[in-house]
């Protein structure tokens, strides 16, 4: 059936097969349940009747003139478009209408048609197609029966009738692929995260943030550097080894694997970054880029002349500043609204995305306010009173679906990176440049994935700002409203030592840039990985191999 040529009537039927279908796409806007579909990055989501917005009927008029640009820019407005072009519309119908097992026949006929027409390009985007849906998929992966299973062994102590409620209340993030629901595999965290009784019945995640709590408060307790003018203060230096080891087999016999990997770079309070060794250093195809928005060493490796296991290694040295930035607000000078800076950082882009209803949240937020540190203050506070921390399905967002400031805004609750993101959407929506900067964290000793923000003052420069790091506070008990108030209120302006700057903001290139879709464009926190001759997903076989630790110098 799916192997015949669907010509322009066929594809036709399928656009209206999928538009009457969209009337079943609901999404409850409480805790994140929401639809595979999605166009352009921007899922379409439609709420419950009582719920539904301009928001909702506007992205349905984007997803119905989206369809109809396809159709003529592969048609070419004539009957004789090519196989793989039609196939390849044909398959993106059926991946926006969440039939993925159809859709990813359909994009492995067109790319084969693709090849047959020496269209790379062409081909390498039905890979990324069938790849995406795998990483969502993956995203997704608990059936209802396998849910049911897991909050069971996680919650023996919550009756079954409430566990029963939580599924039902749409209060768990879920996907429907091929007409099924399919889970968050990160369900069980996720529901500890929203309920802090449950949060601290877990004795190991209580002990953590505990224990993350002692070490932040003994910084913050020891007080700003003697200078008030010097905001970089008691500098830690960190040596990085990498390590990344895969076996023979798990590689293909040919073709070429491309890999980024992630280093420091230098910032205000990263001054000095040194890349010590690289080995085997053949495979290094550019230098480290560490004076650059992203830190990244690009190799190859030709498979078609690796015998032998890959064994890559690399050492890095940098030193990190905490920060306490001792600002009065009055002395902030006035932004140049015309210069590079200010329509780079003021700018909606990617999963930064500043959307009409951020605006209007901004608004109401800062209201009358226009002291660019003061308004800051108005939108951390918003989002640490707002917003619930938990796990993210990023690889399902943006460029996979909604971006991630979005997201957040829409279900308030997010990660570290994700409430980062929003705060930066919401400052920019006001005309405050922002971005989401980080890499990784430091506060166990080791490195762990951790992203944050930055808005700019003038006169000051960029202000650290660490909503999630703020809300460790939240979940303890025996600390007084005071200290939870000191807590929050030194993580805007100021910072501890246990960070390692990889990017300055989300998003951003690869250098080299990258021509297929790397598995988390969003941030690179392990080696991005492109390999056009794997079956497998380039980046979750590198994760699985990759290994990073850190000495205290």
């Amino acid at each position: 059936m799916h192997g015949e040529v669907p010509g322009v009537v066929g594809v036709y039927q399928t656009i209206l097969k999928t538009v009457n279908g969209v009337a079943d796409w609901t999404v409850q806007k409480t805790w994140g349940r929401h639809t595979v579909p999605h166009i352009n990055g921007v899922r379409v989501l439609i709420a419950r009747k009582e719920e539904k917005s301009m928001l909702v009927r506007n992205r349905i008029l984007c997803y119905l003139v989206l369809v109809l640009i396809m159709i003529l820019w592969f048609s070419g407005c004539s009957s004789d478009s090519s196989r793989a072009d039609a196939l390849f519309v044909q398959a993106w119908l059926e991946q926006e209408a969440g039939n993925f097992t159809v859709a990813k026949e359909l994009y492995e006929q067109a790319e084969e048609a693709f090849l047959a027409e020496d269209r790379q390009d062409r081909a390498r985007d039905c890979r990324t197609a069938r790849q995406d849906m795998a990483v969502i998929e993956l995203t997704y992966s608990l059936g209802e029966a396998d849910l049911r299973g897991m909050l069971a062994d996680a919650f023996p102590g919550v009756p079954e009738a409430e566990r029963e409620a939580w599924i039902a209340g749409g209060g768990l993030e879920y996907a429907v692929i091929d007409g099924e629901s399919r889970y968050f595999a990160d369900v069980v965290p996720n529901i500890k995260f929203r309920n802090v009784d449950l949060f601290r019945q877990d004795a190991a995640m209580l002990d953590r943030y505990e224990q993350g709590y002692l070490v932040l408060k003994a910084i913050i307790d020891a007080g700003p550097g003697p200078d008030p003018w010097q905001p970089f203060i008691n500098p830690v230096t960190y040596r990085g080894n990498g390590t990344l080891q895969i076996p023979r087999e798990r590689l293909p016999k040919t073709g070429m694997l491309q890999l980024w990997f992630p280093i420091p770079i230098i910032t205000g309070a990263q001054p000095a970054v040194m890349v010590t060794s690289i080995t085997p250093e053949r495979y290094v195809k550019v230098p480290p880029s560490i004076d650059e928005d992203i830190g990244l060493i690009y190799i190859e490796v030709d498979l078609d002349e690796l015998r032998e296991d890959l064994d890559i290694a690399l050492e890095f040295l940098f030193d990190h500043y905490e920060q306490r930035f001792v600002v009065n607000p009055e002395n902030i000078g006035d932004y140049d609204r015309e210069g590079a800076l200010y329509r780079e950082y003021t700018a909606s882009r990617g999963n930064i995305a500043v959307t009409p209803e951020i605006a209007e949240k901004a608004k109401d937020v800062v209201g009358n306010e226009r002291n660019p540190w003061r308004a800051a203050k108005k939108l951390y506070d918003y989002v640490i009173e707002n917003v619930q921390y938990s796990v993210m399905p990023h690889l399902a967002l943006w460029p996979r679906g909604l971006p991630e400031s979005v997201y957040v805004h829409e279900n308030r609750h997010g990660d570290c990176g994700a409430q980062s993101m929003y705060f930066s959407a919401l400052c920019r929506s006001v005309g405050i440049p922002a971005r989401t900067t980080g890499g990784w964290q430091l506060f166990s000793g080791n490195f762990s994935s951790h992203f944050w923000a930055e808005f700019f003052a003038p006169n000051y420069g960029w202000i650290p700002v660490d909503p999630t790091a703020a809300e460790i506070v939240d979940y303890l008990t025996d600390v007084s409203d005071e200290d939870k108030r000191i807590f929050h209120d030194f993580f805007f302006g100021s910072q501890d030592h246990f960070r390692c700057n990889v990017q300055k903001d989300v998003d951003l290139p690869l250098v080299p840039p990258a021509k297929g879709r790397v598995l988390l464009p969003m941030v690179i926190q392990f080696p991005a990985a492109l390999c056009d001759t794997m079956e497998e997903i380039p980046g979750i076989v590198i994760q699985e191999y990759w290994k990073l630790d850190a000495t205290v110098m």
